[in-house]
C-alpha cells in the first residue's frame, strides 16, 4: 500500500453487490467485526477489527482486499492468511 502497511488481496472473484455477504463470511472466519461501513455506489470499504486491531476491508477494480492500518494491524496479516488458507483446505 501506498502508506507502507500491507495489503493481502483476498480475491478477485467477488461481484461489487455480493461483497457484503462475502465480507461478514471473511470476518467469521477470522474472527473479526465491523466497526464502520462505508457503502455506496462508488465504494465499498469497511472499517473491521481483528484480534483488537484496524483493518479496511475493501472492494475495489482489484476485488477485495484486507488493508492494514497501522504497522501493528500489518504484524497479524501473515497469521490471518494462514487461517484463511486452512478454511480454504477444509
Amino acid at each position: 500500500m501506498a502508506s507502507g502497511e500491507t495489503s493481502l488481496l483476498l480475491t478477485d472473484r467477488v461481484p461489487w453487490e455480493s461483497f457484503p455477504g462475502y465480507a461478514e463470511a471473511v470476518l467469521r472466519i477470522v474472527g473479526g467485526s465491523v466497526v464502520e461501513r462505508v457503502d455506496s455506489p462508488v465504494e465499498r470499504i469497511w472499517t473491521v477489527r481483528i484480534e483488537d486491531q484496524l483493518f479496511w476491508l475493501a472492494h475495489d477494480q482489484v476485488g477485495v482486499s484486507l488493508d492494514s492500518k497501522s504497522r501493528e494491524s500489518s504484524l497479524l496479516i501473515p497469521s490471518i492468511r494462514e487461517t484463511l488458507l486452512a478454511f480454504r483446505s477444509v
